[in-house]
């Protein structure tokens, strides 16, 4: 995760993480979460309502390092994304119960999204650059309740983010 761009510090929710290997040699890692609750487009896309969102996993960390400066395949990442949706599918329905209806993905400008293009997923939409952000509460505000050592969240404004979505058949 120290790679990757966004330098995630872990994921909330339910979770599925895999190592991508080809003939034996480690390109990086993916990972199946919990769906975002508010996306631009995403809802439509799928054709669902915000009940059924336990039916939709989100790639929240995507992260492939070439080898010796280069992919084992053309299109690499994409062929990973493919994979990845056929084999989340089917562990997520057996690790939490929830047949999935779709996938989502969320991409940082200024980058395109053009792996998730070209393995058959759908622009829908972009966010409008803000997220909540996990931080710890300041020691004061502990003393002031009974909550003390919970987190809470705070706004943080970020860049939009590009919505990809994948809907199964």
């Amino acid at each position: 995760m120290a790679n990757h761009y966004s330098h995630p510090k872990g994921f909330v929710g339910r979770s599925i993480c895999y190592a991508i290997s080809y003939e034996g040699v480690y390109y990086g890692h993916i990972v199946g979460g919990s769906a975002t609750r508010f996306l631009p487009g995403r809802n439509e896309m799928l054709g669902i309502t915000l009940k059924q969102l336990n039916n939709v996993i989100n790639n929240v960390f995507f992260n492939v390092s070439k080898v010796k400066g280069k992919y084992p395949l053309r299109w690499f990442t994409a062929k990973i994304i493919e994979g990845f949706v056929e084999r989340c599918s089917v562990d997520w329905q057996e690790k939490y119960g929830d047949n999935v209806v779709g996938f989502e993905s969320l991409v940082e400008l200024p980058r395109t999204g053009e792996l998730y293009k070209h393995a058959g997923w759908t622009l829908v939409g972009e966010t409008k650059g803000f997220t909540c952000k996990r931080v710890s509460r300041k020691k004061d505000e502990q003393a002031a309740d009974s909550w003390s050592g919970k987190r809470v969240w705070d706004r943080v404004n970020l860049h939009p983010k590009l919505v990809f979505c994948y809907k199964l058949t």
